[in-house]
């Protein structure tokens, strides 16, 4: 079996850079100098706009750096990344390339990428209106791209200065544009699709201002905007030179690496790539067969780090869920590993992958939860962890006296964490996130602390583990008033073994309960 394991990593090494598969993808929409017009000027002598051709090292290709062409198909990136698709226009160097080198080098174990050009020279917001030409394409384009395997990092938007030129059009911006990222959101099935605009540093007519006061002016969630004023543009007056675009792309990854979870950790390139590769060719099905194979010997035979992973629903997982739809979006710190399992509802091991609690918080739609990204972050930070068994046991919307010595959720905890070591293996922690439904009333937020030590306490006993640790975590928000007073309550347990880590300011869903998907990361690498 090992050989025939051997055999096939072999033939996997040998697949050819064509076959790989993006697992950052990346949207670049807007009007020109997104599209890119760094080098493009007039040639004298017949006017006709040319690129000089000159491609600094920033923007050089990169193996790891692809893009999806206007044929739908995924190809080494290079200068003009938008050549084949605004292909009335003659483009040049654009911020895209310098964005992608630059990620890769300040995260070098980030991943292969993947942009998605789509941006037309000359046209204005209402052009991008859901239901024109425009938009259909980027819808088009972006679900093509999510057939890989990968996950959309952000969007990257440069456009507004051919809404400069009319007063009506300037003063009509920022609604045209907040409709227009909102509607996206929702067609892709993303509602928190990280949005990164760039504020104009010229425009085509007398109202630059009006509509770079818009853009800075943008007040949705996850939504960031980088300036460009300043920045040296072309003799047209309108684009940006090659070291300004090279520039732009640096300030456009300083904003997408702040936003991202701190320390920064993104799954291994290689890894990731063998991952999604195996769901594409032949021999993928037989490979992943024979890695689960060894996984589950490994299973029977090795002791399993397990955790318990109980509370409410942001530890059940809400993460890209909205209005009882989960979005499908895994991120690739949240990705199956075959050396991590799950104790299903019927108490058997199996791979886990999101959502983890699916069949034990029945009743309510589960997405994104910290579980696996927790696990992520702990072979991230170099521990030495083998097989690791999650044992999901949150319920979304439930106080913590339902958690109380001989509830139903109490006596389904310690069986199924009693479960859980009869093939051998051993509770290294509980990690538990709830309080939210313990906000509303005085009453209940009062009682949280005695109520919390008191259910440690029991569970250590009954489960015969008088030191287990247990990592809680402090509300990010509640349903009721009182959540400082829960959270003052759970800052301010001081029993042995265990720990408090704080959610406060982590990003929330619109309901302003549940964290989004990418919070539920950082708050698994918190964990961790």
């Amino acid at each position: 079996m090992l050989s025939l394991l051997f055999l096939l990593l072999l033939t996997q090494g040998n697949l050819s850079m064509s076959e790989q598969l993006p697992q950052n993808i990346f949207i670049l929409a807007g009007q020109s100098n997104m599209a890119g017009r760094g080098g493009v000027a007039n040639n004298t002598k017949n006017g006709i706009p040319s690129w000089d051709g000159i491609v600094p090292a920033q923007c050089q290709p990169n193996p790891s750096i692809l893009r999806l062409s206007a044929s739908l198909t995924w190809v080494l990136a290079h200068e003009p990344l938008h050549a084949d698709i605004d292909y009335n226009k003659t483009s040049g160097v654009g911020p895209g390339m310098p964005f992608a080198n630059a990620v890769l080098t300040r995260v070098p174990n980030f991943g292969s990428i993947g942009l998605v050009p789509c941006a037309i020279g000359g046209t204005a917001i209402r052009e991008w209106a859901k239901g024109g030409f425009l938009y259909d394409q980027l819808v088009r384009r972006t679900q093509f791209a999510l057939q890989s395997g990968g996950v959309i990092r952000a969007m990257l938007w440069y456009q507004g200065e051919s809404d400069t030129e009319i007063r009506e059009d300037a003063d009509a911006y920022k609604g045209r544009l907040s409709r227009f990222f909102i509607d996206l959101r929702a067609d892709l099935g993303y509602p928190t699709l990280p949005i990164i605009q760039v504020a104009l540093a010229s425009g085509e007519g007398p109202y630059v201002e009006i509509v770079r006061n818009a853009q800075l002016g943008i007040n949705l969630p996850d939504v960031q905007c980088v300036d460009a004023i300043g920045l040296p543009l072309e003799p047209d007056r309108v684009h940006l030179t090659t070291p300004a675009q090279v520039q732009l792309g640096e300030t456009l990854t300083d904003a997408f690496l702040q936003s991202l979870p701190n320390p920064i950790h993104i799954t291994n390139y290689s890894s990731r790539r063998f991952s999604n590769l195996m769901s594409h060719f032949f021999i993928g099905p037989l490979l992943r067969f024979a890695l689960l194979l060894v996984a589950f010997t490994l299973a029977a035979n090795v002791a399993k780090d397990i955790f318990i992973l109980a509370g409410q629903s942001n530890m059940a997982g809400r993460g890209g869920v909205v209005h009882g739809k989960w979005d499908g979006n895994v991120p690739p710190e949240c990705r199956p590993n075959p050396s991590t399992l799950r104790l299903s509802a019927k108490l058997t091991w199996e791979e886990a992958q999101e959502p983890l609690h699916a069949d034990i918080d029945v009743g309510k739609t589960c997405g994104i939860g910290p579980g696996m990204a927790f696990v992520d972050g702990l072979r991230a930070n170099g521990s030495r962890t083998g097989v690791v068994g999650l044992v999901p046991c949150a319920a979304g919307g439930t106080k913590i006296r339902k958690w109380a010595r001989g509830t139903r959720l109490y006596r389904q905890l310690v069986s199924r964490a009693g479960e859980s070591v009869k093939d051998g293996g051993a509770i290294r922690a509980i990690l538990w996130y709830q309080g939210e439904s313990d906000t509303v009333t005085k009453e209940d937020a009062d009682a949280y602390r005695g109520n919390m030590e008191t259910l440690i306490t029991n569970l250590r006993t009954d489960l015969n583990e008088p030191s287990l640790p247990v990592i809680q975590v402090a509300l990010a928000s509640g349903e009721g008033k009182f959540i400082e007073i829960v959270r003052r309550s759970q800052l301010a347990i001081n029993l042995p073994n265990v720990k408090c880590v704080d959610a406060k300011g982590l990003a929330l869903q619109t309901d302003n309960l549940h964290l989004t998907t990418m919070s539920q990361v950082h708050l698994g690498f918190k964990l961790a």
